[in-house]
């Protein structure tokens, strides 16, 4: 039986070992472990036989400011990242219920548009889940700060923004 809860303190460890193999691979970003205690507010965990075997993290960046933008309309803009799942897990919709539980508290958090930066390979992954392709320069300046731990900033950069509007 797979179980989505909230991250414990407890857990940090085992997010960073789940989240590691895929930052050597050049899959995602590393996660330091100082980085993970200070926000594992954000993340949730899928468990399996008391083994986490799946993460997830809802990042809030807060009200989006957009001067181009004249809609009277009120952004609050977050990020699902730090998707990983085990391989021998992958295939079981662990993924899914990671990203479904993150967007359920968005939702009640009254958040309403979530992004995520991603590899070609995710794309139909995401897209299922109601994400569409959207253009970097749409994006406000404050979500790229991660992008300078990136081994591939800023001239080879192969992620992909995608969009959801809750």
């Amino acid at each position: 039986m797979i179980t989505i809860r909230k991250a414990k303190v407890k857990d940090v460890l085992q997010v960073q070992q789940l989240i590691e193999p895929f930052a050597q691979e050049g899959r995602m970003l590393t996660r330091p472990i100082y980085e993970i205690y200070d926000a594992i507010r954000d993340y949730f965990v899928a468990i399996v036989n008391s083994k986490i075997v799946g993460c997830c993290a809802l990042h809030i960046f807060g009200k989006e400011y957009n001067p181009k933008n004249n809609k009277e309309e009120e952004i609050i803009l977050a990020e699902v990242r730090a998707l990983a799942v085990i391989k021998k897990w992958q295939g079981k919709k662990i993924g899914t219920k990671l990203i479904r539980k993150c967007l359920k508290e968005a939702k009640e958090l009254a958040i309403n548009k979530i992004f995520v930066l991603t590899l070609e390979e995710n794309l139909i992954f995401f897209k299922k889940l109601g994400f569409k392709r959207s253009a970097r320069n749409s994006f406000p300046q404050k979500i790229w700060q991660e992008c300078v731990k990136c081994p591939r900033f800023p001239s080879t950069c192969n992620e992909i923004p995608l969009i959801l509007e809750l």
